[in-house]
């Protein structure tokens, strides 16, 4: 008993030291979680390209040129189209200023019964640039330069990670069956069938949840693209898709895209109420079809969280990892549910969870588990059909 007890003390040791590691190399590790992630969603495709015939190293290869070329035709579309919603936000400036000036302003001062007062841009930028002349001596801007340098050697960190993680996923789907395997032997024997069974839960829910998720970006960014252009909105396609695409964080697509309809309307319309009626229609509508039409037929409940729960899971992930924490909040969390409910499991059957069986009380249990220091045994009692005939004979 104390060899077993000691040694799981030490196992629990060895988790938290490891785990202690982990943080503490947080910026290297958070790289090559995300190759792994990234070679875990494409190692079906991978596979299914393998049992084709195609050697590994081939297979792995057609797939990064297909994703680097979906890539770059995307970027070839949008591009374009946001140096366009640029542009025309950039007109838009001096009628925003009028509006507000000759509008907002008048309002807000005759109802609040506020000092009359309006936005002079020049004014602004004497103003800004007289505060930089005071504030801001010579040590001031070298201390400034110091920091732009160091911001620019972060961004050449950031830079040299995003070029990192598709090599580190390239090798990792390269390695994938010979990884498996080295992972499969580290499982204990007697807890292989277990832990397969668990893998193989989790395998299931995180499949289902990142195709079903998939497929809810792209037809709710179609849906509020089509939306915002019907009711003429120049930059609702653009607006569209980015809320469809930040839809992958729960909650952050629905409100980055109608904060850019409602800043975009009163840049194209200025304060016209039956224009802000419709983007609200929009995505009241696009709302109602997330959440009972697409959610229900393409997610149905494949993490099993509360809406609190996920809102808890998004924001602990972006304390943890930024936005990259956000992207796996809820795939994580959907497999820690999957191992909480064997936890569960493991707990409601065990001794500390319910009274054990005494020898005269096996009549309606099946299972009678006996425990030692050195050996666990499970008794399977099966009910004796003699009772039974001997109480016919007596009716008899």
């Amino acid at each position: 008993m104390i060899d077993r007890t000691l040694g799981r003390i030490f196992f629990l040791i060895g988790l938290a030291l490891l785990a202690w590691l982990l943080f503490i190399l947080k910026p290297v590790v958070i790289p090559f979680v995300a190759a792994f992630f990234i070679a875990y969603l494409f190692s079906g495709l991978v596979n299914k390209l393998t049992r084709l015939g195609s050697p590994r190293w081939l297979s792995t290869t057609l797939v990064f040129v297909g994703i680097g070329i979906g890539l770059v035709l995307a970027v070839w579309y949008i591009i374009p189209l946001a140096w366009k919603q640029i542009v025309y936000a950039r007109d838009s400036i001096p009628g925003v200023i009028y509006w507000v000036n000759h509008t907002a302003l008048p309002w807000i001062t005759h109802t609040f019964k506020l000092e009359p007062m309006a936005i002079n841009a020049n004014q602004i930028t004497d103003t800004l640039m007289q505060y930089i002349q005071t504030n801001y001596s010579v040590d001031s801007i070298q201390s400034l330069l110091l920091r732009l340098a160091q911001s620019g050697l972060n961004f050449i960190q950031l830079g040299g990670t995003v070029v990192l993680i598709p090599i580190i996923s390239f090798y990792f789907l390269l390695d994938w069956p010979r990884m498996l395997k080295q992972m499969h032997r580290l499982i204990p024997r007697p807890y292989e069938k277990l832990t397969l069974q668990i893998v193989s839960e989790c395998h299931a829910v995180l499949r289902a949840f990142v195709k079903g998720q998939f497929l809810v970006m792209v037809l709710l960014g179609t849906v509020y693209a089509v939306g915002l252009q019907l009711i003429g909105l120049e930059v609702g396609l653009i607006i569209g898709m980015v809320a469809g695409l930040a839809s992958i964080i729960p909650y952050l697509g629905f409100a980055v895209g109608i904060i850019s309809a409602v800043a975009a309307t009163f840049f194209q319309f200025g304060l016209d109420w039956t224009q802000l009626l419709l983007v609200g229609v929009v995505f009241m509508i696009g709302q109602a079809i997330e959440g009972y039409i697409l959610q229900p037929f393409l997610l149905g409940d494949k993490i099993g969280l509360s809406p609190v729960a996920v809102v808890f899971a998004v924001l602990a992930g972006a304390q943890l990892g930024g936005i990259l924490g956000m992207l796996i909040a809820l795939p994580v969390a959907a497999v820690i549910v999957v191992l909480l409910k064997h936890i569960r499991d493991f707990y409601e059957n065990s001794n500390l969870y319910g009274e054990q069986y005494g020898l005269n009380d096996l009549e309606d249990a099946q299972t009678v588990k006996v425990q030692s220091e050195h050996l666990d045994v499970d008794i399977r009692v099966k009910a004796s059909e003699q009772p039974k005939q001997r109480d016919d004979q007596d009716e008899k």
